[in-house]
């Protein structure tokens, strides 16, 4: 079965890695993405399009699609913009451990990590979301 992994490929330095289905539907992603503000409806579906090819693994149409929701219905799309926690590996530790953006396929993630930011922010939700962006954007060192 096809699943996102996270490789330790130095002490505390994370890489993801993306199965070949999410890959395939990058090009369908960005055409979401390009209607994301203009035509959200047909974002939306597009989204959904890749989430039903692809499950959870495409983190960036999970957070979009939460960010349409969210925009609808203030607090909906906290739910898919909290999936990316759950696919990271026990041994990754939120404010310890680094993801650069630089690092292939670490984009993904980090996008929906600043995409949940922005929606806790957007509820009121200040603490976390100011926690969120210490843990994940704050404490970043040159590779």
């Amino acid at each position: 079965m096809d699943q996102l992994r996270m490789i330790e490929y130095q002490p505390r330095h994370w890489r993801v890695v993306y199965p070949a289905v999410v890959l395939e539907h990058e090009a369908l992603f960005q055409q979401g993405k390009a209607l994301h503000i203009t035509a959200p409806q047909e974002a939306e579906r597009i989204y959904r399009r890749i989430m039903a090819a692809c499950g959870e693994l495409h983190l960036d149409a999970v957070s979009h699609l939460g960010m349409l929701l969210n925009n609808r219905t203030p607090g909906l799309g906290l739910t898919y913009l909290m999936q990316a926690r759950l696919l990271f590996p026990k041994a990754f530790e939120e404010g310890r451990d680094v993801l650069l953006y630089e690092s292939t396929g670490n984009g993904f993630v980090l996008t929906a990590y600043y995409a949940m930011g922005v929606e806790l922010q957007k509820a009121k939700r200040w603490a976390e979301a100011l926690a969120l962006f210490e843990s994940v954007f704050g404490n970043f060192t040159s590779a």
